[in-house]
């Protein structure tokens, strides 16, 4: 796991073949809750994004894809959106060769976690 990503030792033991497979070619299908996309506009003018780390009525906090914390009131921004269907991952459908594709599934499927 880290900033932009959710924790994969027990993916495994969590998710089927066909779901891990889904999330590698088009992993915008079916995005888990947790990692909802946040583009935000400030006073003046700058652009940020990244997922949502924490938001209440006054303030959001969410994390850029380097990894940096952006927090803000509300207040303070002229556009805040959520792209509910919108992921940072990259789909692999024609980054990898399908036996590659395959290979990784089979590999995230093995990892269970410790016992």
């Amino acid at each position: 796991g880290g900033p932009t990503g959710p924790d994969l030792t027990d993916i495994g033991a969590r998710s089927s073949p066909g779901y891990l497979r889904r999330a590698l070619v088009d992993p915008q299908a079916d995005l888990p809750s947790d990692f909802k996309q946040i583009r935000a506009v400030t006073r003046e003018g700058q652009r940020v994004s990244g997922v949502r780390v924490n938001e209440d009525a006054f303030s959001i906090q969410f994390r850029d894809s380097g990894g940096t914390l952006h927090s803000y009131f509300k207040d303070e921004l002229t556009e805040l959106a959520a792209d509910d269907r919108k992921t940072m991952m990259p789909s692999y459908r024609e980054r990898l060769e399908p036996t590659a594709i395959d290979d990784l599934v089979a590999f995230l499927v093995s990892l269970e976690g410790t016992r």
